[in-house]
């Protein structure tokens, strides 16, 4: 996993709070994802979905050093839970 780049994001748990993951950061077709590595308890975000992430609201707050370290974003955008 060392030279995939990950992120941090915020999930909306299944009794209306806020929880963190780190996933992986996955750029397809001019798109960036989200892409969860492991379970998330009490949310939805299990291996092998992926939730769009807006590229404008990815900062990076550690830079990676090969082949050791992968870089490290936050995401300050919102992640909605899914309808009911």
């Amino acid at each position: 996993m060392s030279d995939e780049d990950l992120v941090v994001i915020p999930l909306p748990t299944d009794t209306g709070g806020v929880t963190y993951a780190v996933a992986r950061l996955v750029s397809e077709d001019g798109r960036v994802f989200a892409e969860a590595i492991t379970a998330i308890p009490e949310t939805i975000f299990a291996p092998p979905r992926r939730i769009a992430l807006s590229a404008h609201s990815l900062t990076r707050i550690r830079p990676g050093s090969l082949p050791h370290r992968p870089n490290l974003y936050l995401y300050e955008g919102m992640i909605m839970p899914p309808p009911n």
